[in-house]
């Protein structure tokens, strides 16, 4: 049988804790719930369960927010009219010279 862990998964992603003590701190909690016990362990939760639903997520989340980015076109593109100084690279022969140019 399979638990999906979504929320598990982006919990753990987002605080920066390792796959295995997210791991271990779920397990203990279905532990302590009551759907794992000695005779049934369908639900422990390793490592490799976690990082599989991290891609799920990640992978879903990065076609949730494509979609939407290409359902919102884009209307305009300002430029505030600043002159800022650029680095440019000029070749003169075999050497290469940086110099700073106003655009």
């Amino acid at each position: 049988m399979h638990l999906g862990l979504p929320s598990t998964a982006v919990v753990g992603d987002r605080f920066g804790v390792s796959d295995r003590s997210v791991a271990a701190i779920a397990s203990s909690v279905l532990h302590d719930v009551g759907l794992i016990t000695s005779n049934n362990s369908d639900f422990v939760v390793d490592e490799n369960k976690l990082r599989m639903e991290k891609a799920k997520v990640r992978k879903d989340l990065k076609f949730q927010a494509l979609s939407e980015a290409q359902a919102l076109p884009l209307k305009g593109l300002y430029f505030d009219g600043r002159k800022d100084s650029t680095l440019i690279e000029e070749r003169v022969d075999t050497k290469r010279y940086m110099r700073k140019a106003k655009e």
